[in-house]
């Protein structure tokens, strides 16, 4: 997997190595805050024949994915376009990758304030797939492309639409490359993006996403993150939630769990300087709920198998 910054004109190119998986911890059911996400414990669930199976959290949210067709330049030339002088060049390769098109208007095509490549195995086979990811003004845009034969082709892009000036909302933000769930050597592409009230709770959705056959898919997507805050009449603290989606311990090759976690801040906890950092909202999770899933092939899609439950103590 290589990933190629480019913040100003210039390219630099990183190899990332890598990483092996680690065993996933069985029984941890609380955490210190200092881990990121908890470990679930074990669970073990029947589901009767007749019974509705609705999953604990689904959705998208501001994520926006449209999936195309589309042959494009090479993503290295792409990357290079979007930089140009010409506002045609830059124009046609904003149009490559799929941006809005509030950004094309002649006279108005605007610079990336960042431009972020990756080239990582996303679909089954030992081919490099290309993620292009774009920063701009009111938009982050990401492009996944494949090579087919010598040429390459747009099968998907996923927008967050939030502003530059949301320090909370960048490239790195807004995608990680991860392990496949499915097959260890290859990898699936996670994007996150928040929606915000105006009193200040906010909703993250997360999806992962995979190349299979040439096309791009969302294998699940689900609300990853919620603070709700209750302040009317007066302030009785935070609600807060946390989702992720881990290998089942006893079968990691074939199942899974939705794991969702909940836990409260106190009026006088919500006001720390500490209130919003993540290790620190973690510390405060209680009570963990699980949702076993499996990959299905005909949807190419994580499926539930039963309701969510309290995940067992050992």
């Amino acid at each position: 997997m290589c990933r190629i910054h480019s913040p100003l004109l210039a390219l630099s190119l990183c190899a990332a190595g890598a990483m092996a998986l680690h065993p996933v911890a069985a029984w941890a059911q609380r955490h210190n805050g200092l881990s990121s996400p908890p470990t679930a414990p074990r669970r073990h669930t029947t589901s009767p024949a007749n019974q509705t199976i609705i999953p604990v959290s689904s959705g998208m949210g501001a994520l926006e994915f449209v999936t195309v067709n589309y042959g494009v330049p090479a993503p290295q030339s792409l990357t290079r376009q979007l930089e140009a002088d010409d506002d045609r060049t830059r124009a046609a390769s904003l149009s490559a990758i799929g941006a809005p098109a509030q950004y094309l208007v002649r006279g108005h095509i605007p610079y990336p304030h960042t431009t972020q490549l990756d080239l990582v195995a996303l679909g089954p086979t030992d081919e490099l797939d290309a993620i292009l990811t774009v920063e701009l003004d009111q938009h982050i845009v990401s492009a996944i492309m494949v090579p087919q034969g010598d040429n390459w082709h747009r099968v998907a892009t996923v927008i967050d639409p939030t502003p530059f000036s949301d320090p909370r909302s960048t490239p790195a933000t807004f995608l990680r490359i991860a392990r496949s769930l499915i097959q260890h050597e290859r990898y699936r592409a996670i994007y996150r993006a928040v929606t915000t009230a105006p009193n200040g709770d906010f909703t993250e959705n997360e999806a992962q996403l995979r190349v299979l056959n040439n096309k791009a898919v969302v294998l699940i997507s689900f609300a990853s993150n919620e603070r709700t805050c209750e302040t009317a009449p007066r302030h009785l603290g935070c609600a807060l939630t946390r989702r992720w989606l881990q290998p089942d311990p006893d079968d990691p090759g074939h199942r899974f769990i939705l794991v969702t976690a909940t836990g409260r801040l106190t009026p006088h906890e919500a006001a720390e300087p500490l209130a919003d950092a993540t290790t620190f909202q973690q510390a405060h999770l209680r009570s963990f709920s699980c949702q076993p899933y499996i990959y299905m092939d005909n949807s190419q899609h994580y499926e539930p198998t039963a309701n969510s439950t309290p995940c067992p103590l050992k």
